[in-house]
């Protein structure tokens, strides 16, 4: 069975869980996959927080020296070009990233739409930071995905530092609202997959955060794999991220 992890990646940036200002290479990023036999990792730039350009681009010729990394554009309203994420897609980047607590914009604005329309238009995804704070929170996301219904969206982390519940809830009244498991509890990853569907459950790690071991510290590879019949594990590991970003 192939694996995917739908969350990953590189760049310079202030790692909480190492407490320290770190940087993660392609080759680092590829390292840690082969050492825990993932396939595929679906990648953005963090240093797109401070270089909202030059990191995409940075990105691009890494995911040609890497063909196992496959791109997201980071994309911040206001700042971002829409021309640019056009460009992006053109270079064969497969979706974007959009993180509101680190872009200090709220989920919900109405800057997010034009982008996101790009992403109808293409059919492609947009993962979105999910966390318990005023600018990612779950409910946020009910007036994105009505606003932009034909654009898969993904929340990840099933709400960072609060209950899953929430997202889980969230994703429940709009189908076009996948989780991503980063981070998240097994427990609350398997709630997920039994009230929306394995279908839209997809596992991501938000490697190599925290450096080596990364994958080591991730829980919910081994409880799915313990607990899922044959056909839902594929979904998760493999399927959907297949689908979502046409691998």
């Amino acid at each position: 069975m192939n694996i995917c992890d739908c969350h990953a990646h590189i760049g310079e940036f202030f790692d909480q869980i190492n407490g320290k200002h770190v940087s993660y290479s392609s080759a680092e990023l590829a390292r840690c996959m082969g050492d825990a036999s993932v396939d595929v990792a679906i990648v953005s730039n963090i240093s797109a927080i401070g270089d909202p350009v030059g990191a995409n681009l940075e990105l691009a010729a890494w995911a040609e020296a890497y063909p196992q990394l496959v791109p997201l554009a980071w994309v911040t309203p206001g700042v971002t070009d829409v021309s640019e994420v056009r460009r992006l897609f053109g270079m064969g980047f497969r979706g974007m990233k959009l993180h509101p607590t680190a872009g200090g914009y709220q989920a919900d604005s109405a800057g997010v739409d034009s982008y996101l329309r790009i992403c109808g238009e293409e059919g492609k995804p947009a993962l979105f930071h999910c966390a318990a704070d005023k600018y990612s929170a779950p409910e946020l996301y009910r007036s994105v995905a009505e606003r932009n219904p034909d654009v898969q969206i993904i929340l990840a982390h099933m709400n960072l530092f609060g209950p899953a519940e929430a997202a889980i809830g969230v994703a429940e009244a709009y189908p076009n609202i996948c989780l991503d498991t980063s981070w998240a509890r097994p427990g609350d990853v398997e709630s997920a997959i039994s009230r929306i569907g394995a279908e839209r459950v997809l596992w991501g790690t938000d490697a190599p955060l925290g450096g080596d071991g990364h994958y080591d510290r991730d829980r919910v590879r081994a409880a799915l794999k313990s607990r899922l019949g044959k056909e839902e594990l594929e979904a998760v590991m493999w399927g959907n991220a297949e689908r979502l970003f046409t691998l």
